[in-house]
């Protein structure tokens, strides 16, 4: 028993990031946006033969309404109304003009329409605080490396050290999901744009094509409700955590302040789960989506520690 015990504390241990360590969000959505740039004209020809076709269909559609509309039971011909065919004719430029700056950078940025939401939430992140992520991983790297083991023979500190491990463990585990898991949603969406966008020339479909692009702004607006989250927990986690251990990450430390501690760390955990469902109250879409992966993952979170 004793040996386990203590397999489990340094196992635990080893999990504490320390300073200096790879920052493994930077790098993973570094290598998302790579991967999306590189592939985000997968689906370009597919999408340029459906709007070829599509614009057919409507083109005949149009001729026919516009010879039905016009037969009367007279000897003169009514016009023919030319405002429908220049509609046709800039919605057909509209939808081109997608198609082809979707992957491709826009004239005078580095991006195309496919970056677009989430370069405007960058700004917004950027505008607001973007390393108040990487200081509060910092800081909870650091508060988990300088708790030390506990000795063998206390079995109450070992069960501290335990819930302290996993309570770090677990904040930083949802600060990774809910930022990655709005890069990917958004990554894997706006490959499908290509084939939504032909549908912006049909009068019944288009709605289709304005959720698609709904959806994409709310998936990209994830990360920025995140940074604004974040914004304000890591001042006040800083401050809490300096305040309340001054450096001093000792076991009597954290015996002695551990309910207030775990009262905090279970609301910034509870408050990171609720991200994806407030950024679809605010910006509607399907940001929704992401927050059942944080639910799945806090249930088997609750599993694991059970």
């Amino acid at each position: 028993m004793v040996n386990l015990v203590a397999t489990i504390t340094s196992s635990l241990a080893a999990f504490a990031v320390p300073p200096g360590a790879v920052d493994w969000v930077t790098q993973f959505t570094t290598n998302l946006s790579s991967l999306t740039t590189q592939n985000g004209n997968a689906l370009t020809q597919l999408g340029l033969t459906e709007l070829s076709f599509v614009s057919v269909f409507v083109l005949v559609g149009m001729v026919v309404e516009m010879n039905i509309s016009t037969m009367a039971l007279t000897l003169h011909r009514q016009p023919m109304h030319i405002g429908d065919l220049v509609r046709f004719l800039l919605r057909l430029i509209f939808c081109l003009l997608l198609e082809s700056y979707w992957s491709n950078p826009l004239p005078g940025v580095s991006y195309g329409f496919n970056h677009l939401f989430s370069a405007f939430a960058q700004s917004i992140v950027t505008a607001l605080d973007q390393n108040s992520l990487s200081n509060l991983q910092q800081l909870l790297s650091t508060a988990g490396s300088q708790t030390g083991a506990p000795s063998i023979t206390a079995p109450i500190e070992i069960l501290c050290y335990l819930l302290v491990q996993i309570l770090l463990g677990l904040a930083q585990a949802i600060l990774f999901l809910v930022n990655v898991s709005g890069f990917i949603l958004y990554g894997v969406t706006a490959l499908f744009g290509p084939i939504f966008i032909p549908l912006y020339m049909t009068r019944t479909l288009r709605g289709k094509f304005f959720q698609f692009v709904d959806v994409l702004l709310s998936l990209a607006m994830i990360r920025a409700v995140a940074t604004a989250f974040i914004f304000v927990w890591e001042g006040f986690m800083n401050g809490f955590i300096q305040q309340t251990f001054n450096n001093n990450y000792s076991m009597a430390m954290w015996l002695t302040n551990l309910i207030p501690c775990v009262m905090v760390f279970l609301a910034f955990d509870l408050n990171m789960l609720f991200i994806p469902s407030l950024t679809q109250m605010i910006f509607g879409g399907g940001a929704g989506v992401a927050g059942k992966l944080e639910e799945t993952a806090g249930k088997l979170a609750v599993v694991l520690g059970a």
